[in-house]
């Protein structure tokens, strides 16, 4: 998909996804389906939004097993305009990523981008009805319930570990860092001081040791962080897995939502992942395991892993950039409550990890 993509007009509210405009976005995959009605059953607020839609086709429509709902998933709330690169990038994953890596994701029936608007939108399988269980932001993980998504990490990173298709002329050339592009202008945003301080001042700064309340070394440590990744190979990560993104099948394989793909080195994706995913005690525990683990894993699919020595300590620096993500993560987004949980168990794991020390 080319930068300013577009196809079709984009609805701007729930209530003007229609039948008409339903058939019209299906076809692009299922030429000859129409849609007889759509009915708005359910809208999920949040960073963009999913609403829920019963629909009813037409004899091809049945016959292609489509599915009775539908989730449509878009930028439908106030914030929506400032936040159209991340609603892009997740259209850009499921045109132009996900065909082509091993991570287990819902079905998508349509992905498309409106450069007039800040629209993008994609149409995607109704996990409720297929019985996941979605996991909760504050309801830790267990040890084979994390070990099972680090597999799964390490099989997709190892599908693209310092591929060439990050080159020039390659699949994924348009592909960026959390450090360029949107990902620059986010970071300095909440790096400004009054907007720093207004989050150190909420329930969140006060779950954290006051060590972490220092800008100047959070901007200094995410500058050397950005440096740190510029000699490790890059792989295609998710971009975005803490729990409220993720799922598990009926049979427990993990699953994963909400993707925010970028190239980065994969200490960025398992940090971010384990830290959220542990109660704070048995972090501490299972981490040297579970990174061991994941580790074995990459060799087993080919790639000349880094040593457990090197891969702890770049484990361990990278606590800082899931700190940051979270200590500033904004209340409409994730509640307080969530925000307040994710950055503690950073914080604590920043402690731990002697991450301080390691960015000065």
């Amino acid at each position: 998909m080319a930068d300013g993509y577009m196809d079709m007009g984009l609805p701007l509210r729930p209530q003007d996804i229609t039948a008409t405009w339903l058939s019209d976005a299906l076809q692009f995959k299922y030429p000859s389906v129409k849609v007889d009605s759509a009915e708005v059953v359910d809208v999920m607020n949040g960073t963009s939004t999913k609403v829920r839609v019963a629909v009813t086709y037409e004899l091809n429509g049945r016959t292609a097993g489509l599915p009775p709902t539908l989730i449509v998933k878009g930028g439908f709330e106030e914030h929506s305009q400032w936040m159209a690169k991340m609603y892009a990038d997740e259209v850009r994953f499921y045109r132009d990523v996900n065909p082509y890596i091993d991570m287990n994701t819902p079905a998508c029936f349509y992905a498309g981008s409106d450069p007039a608007t800040h629209q993008s939108i994609v149409i995607l399988e109704d996990l409720k009805a297929k019985g996941v269980i979605f996991l909760d932001p504050q309801k830790p993980c267990t040890y084979e319930q994390i070990a099972r998504r680090l597999d799964a990490m390490a099989r997709y990173h190892a599908q693209t570990w310092d591929s060439p298709e990050f080159d020039p002329g390659g699949r994924f050339d348009w592909m960026t860092t959390r450090y360029q592009g949107f990902g620059k202008v986010f970071i300095a945003r909440y790096l400004e001081p009054e907007r720093w301080n207004h989050f150190m001042r909420q329930p969140r700064g006060a779950a954290v040791s006051v060590r972490l309340h220092d800008r100047d070394w959070m901007q200094g440590a995410l500058e050397k962080l950005e440096e740190y990744h510029k000699g490790i190979p890059p792989v295609v990560i998710h971009g975005d897995t803490h729990l409220g993104n993720l799922y598990l099948e009926p049979d427990g394989r993990p699953g994963f939502l909400d993707a925010q793909t970028c190239k980065a080195p994969w200490q960025m994706e398992v940090n971010y992942h384990l830290i959220v995913a542990c109660d704070v005690a048995d972090r501490k525990l299972w981490e040297p395991a579970l990174i061991a683990r994941y580790l074995e894993k990459l060799k087993s699919h080919g790639v000349d892993a880094p040593c457990f020595e090197a891969a702890w300590e770049a484990y361990c620096r990278e606590t800082a950039y899931g700190y940051f993500i979270f200590v500033i993560n904004e209340s409409f987004f994730q509640t307080e409550a969530v925000n307040t949980a994710e950055a503690a168990r950073f914080g604590a794991a920043a402690l731990d990890h002697d991450t301080i020390r390691l960015l000065s």
